[in-house]
């Protein structure tokens, strides 16, 4: 019997059964990573989880804290009992002046990688950083943080859990901006224009090289929702196909598949699933064909907050069974990781019900 406890957390969690015998009403835990709170920080916000090779599990996020200057820094919180409580969060990555968000775990054997985009002239959409801090002993204490090699001028939606391909190599899904390559400034987010791919690294994550690129421009429903292609969730299917799972402007989330490990992708098209400008998180079960995909299920709205799942290459869904319902307040930027025990556990960011503040 298949069992899979879906832990959400806005830096919110919640746990969904998921039984091979069907029910109509799934099963959820819910908590708090972690909470708005004006003695230490108000905006929590762009999560990633993912479980160490020990089965523990680590999420970071983007924080803003209180005091003097406030800035987003990255900050990370551990899990050793399946997402249900969690340690204090520790600041990992706080690069003076600059904008730190878009955290994004990779897991290079025993080594775990945490990468940022890092905006050095915050509000100003121009150019971005990339920067790295990696743990040699499972997360208990990680390098001084370092400025990489990006691909492009202005980088972003590294807010997905990379994979090491079988070569060797390690791979991350981005989305980079066509205007800010040519050096033009689009003044909000709905005037960007967006490719998404993967970035490669040969080194150990020092440097990284673009590898093909997603891209379509189909007419968008909101004016403040970008163009192109965005923040690609990624999943390794059976005989190494790549599924990608992308934000855009419509009411649909778009999809593209690759067969060479991201150099090159199929021509993108709407997928299945509703969705408008948020992107979703997908997750293949250990030892199953079974991919768990959680989103926005709402052509207009970041909610409610839903999951389902599919047997056949992600091909076809089941139905949405609802995670956060959460009317007229955003959950949204969700992330997927399993635990050693088999506990899925979703992570998103929450508005509360005053919009004053967000948690994890």
């Amino acid at each position: 019997m298949l069992t899979v406890r879906v832990m959400a957390c806005v830096l919110s969690a919640a746990i969904l059964l998921l039984p091979a015998a069907p029910i109509e009403k799934p099963v959820f835990e819910t908590g708090v990573v972690a909470a708005s709170n004006p003695s230490t920080a108000v905006f929590n916000g762009l999560p990633n989880i993912i479980a160490t090779p020990s089965g523990k599990l680590i999420a970071a996020w983007s924080a803003w804290p209180t005091g003097p200057n406030p800035k987003l820094r990255i900050v990370t919180a551990q899990s050793a009992d399946g997402g249900r409580t969690w340690s204090a969060p520790v600041t990992r990555i706080d690069n003076p002046g600059k904008t730190d968000a878009d955290a994004s775990f990779v897991l290079d054997g025993e080594r775990i990688l945490l990468l940022s985009t890092t905006v050095p002239e915050p509000g100003r959409i121009i150019r971005t950083e990339t920067w790295l801090t990696a743990s040699e002993n499972d997360g208990e204490s990680w390098s001084a943080p370092m400025l990489v090699r990006q691909p492009h001028k202005y980088t972003v939606g590294k807010v997905h859990v990379g994979h090491k391909l079988p070569d060797g190599r390690l791979a991350v899904g981005y989305s980079w901006d066509i205007f800010c390559e040519q050096d033009m400034a689009p003044r909000t987010e709905g005037e960007m224009d967006l490719k998404s791919g993967f970035m490669f690294s040969s080194d150990g994550g020092k440097s990284w090289r673009a590898g093909g690129d997603i891209y379509a421009r189909p007419p968008k429903m909101t004016p403040y929702s970008t163009n192109g292609l965005d923040e690609p969730a990624n999943v390794i299917l059976d005989g190494g196909e790549v599924y990608a799972l992308l934000r855009s402007g419509t009411t649909r989330l778009w999809e593209a598949r690759s067969k060479d490990w991201g150099e090159t992708w199929s021509e993108p098209l709407p997928s299945p699933l509703t969705g408008h400008n948020a992107p979703a998180a997908l997750w293949r079960l250990r030892g199953t064909k079974d991919v768990i995909v959680v989103w926005d299920n709402s052509p207009r709205n970041r909610y409610p907050l839903a999951a389902a799942l599919s047997g056949d290459g992600c091909h076809s869904w089941s139905r949405p069974k609802v995670i956060a319902a959460s009317p007229g307040k955003q959950a949204s930027y969700p992330s997927v990781a399993e635990s050693a025990g088999g506990v899925v556990v979703a992570v998103w960011q929450q508005d509360l019900a005053d919009r004053k503040g967000r948690e994890i």
